[in-house]
């Protein structure tokens, strides 16, 4: 009976030390509380953020990451120096401006670093079939709908305006989401929208499927004069049937767009995050078809605008010997 007695007291000994060395696993990492910057839901950064997030929550336990709207990435850019975010999607022209302190950055940010490039942004034009234009200098006396105030997708029309003196040419410009500019075109209240993200953009593609579409091209003229003067882009296509009704491939140009953060972030907090972004890049790619490109290395790490998080380089220097 003593020996019977003597066994359970040493079972119910074992069950609380058992109990309490679970509780201290679990309470030796504790939950990382992050948040990612992203852009209006008409675009792809916002889907994509989600999809980040999502990915990153799911395969690391001690990670949870919250999603916060923006104007996208020159406010993700500044929300990052303040604090106010941990990740920030950012097109690669923005990183490059902000880093160096040029165009809308009055002073340079410093601290701006790359975790990882995660998908493509490329220059989208979309006007009704109705009007009987294919390429977007045939934009003359037109109004266009060009984004968000000071986004990427605005700058990057600007740029195309400017190198095709369009807006000499009687072309207005107005600001506006991409959601809004698709449901004007689909009004009658402008003559075109421009979309500067991964392909299909949401918005443009719900459009396509209402009316009849066309998606304007820029000439090799116009296209080589736009990589001269902005290096950061790069010459690329969107695909045919990308969007309803496109049958044919479409030239424009692309600039990669960067999960960033600050440079004060952890080294290992970014390794973790780079870590599991790579290792779940077939996951993400079935989550969005702008991150099919994360499927390629070089794409991902290498040729960058503004340099990678320490964190984040060295975990890309474990796997490949690309890097410098």
């Amino acid at each position: 009976m003593q020996n019977w007695k003597f066994f359970l007291f040493a079972l119910v000994v074992f069950l609380l030390s058992a109990c309490t060395n679970l509780h201290q696993d679990r309470s030796a990492e504790p939950l990382t509380i992050l948040t990612i910057g992203t852009a209006d839901s008409g675009g792809t950064m916002y889907p994509v953020g989600s999809a980040i997030a999502d990915t990153i929550t799911e395969q690391h336990g001690s990670i949870k990451v919250n999603i916060s709207a923006s104007t996208g990435s020159t406010m993700n850019v500044e929300a990052l120096s303040s604090g106010e975010i941990d990740l920030g999607l950012v097109s690669g022209d923005v990183a490059y401006a902000a880093l160096h302190g040029t165009d809308e950055f009055t002073k340079p940010v410093e601290t701006l670093r790359a975790i990882a490039a995660v998908y493509p942004s490329v220059s989208n034009w979309m006007a009704p079939k109705s009007l009987n234009i294919t390429f977007v200098h045939q934009l003359t006396n037109a109004t266009v709908g060009v984004g968000p105030q000071e986004s990427t997708t605005e700058l990057s029309a600007r740029v195309a305006l400017d190198t095709l003196h369009l807006e000499q040419q009687g072309v207005i410009p107005v600001n506006c989401s991409l959601g809004l500019g698709a449901e004007n075109v689909k009004n009658g209240s402008l003559a075109a929208v421009h979309g500067f993200s991964g392909v299909p953009i949401q918005s443009l593609n719900s459009l396509s499927e209402q009316l009849p579409c066309q998606l304007l091209t820029y000439t090799q003229q116009e296209l080589d004069q736009i990589l001269r003067e902005n290096p950061f882009y790069y010459a690329t296509t969107i695909p045919s049937n990308t969007y309803t009704g496109q049958t044919a491939t479409v030239s424009t140009f692309g600039v990669k767009c960067l999960l960033c953060v600050d440079a004060s972030m952890p080294d290992e907090l970014a390794y973790q995050i780079a870590k599991t972004l790579w290792e779940s890049r077939d996951e993400l790619a079935t989550l969005h078809p702008a991150l099919d490109s994360m499927q390629e290395l070089d794409f991902v790490c290498n040729q960058l605008p503004i340099p990678l998080h320490p964190g984040a380089k060295a975990y890309f220097g474990e796997i490949t010997d690309q890097l410098d």
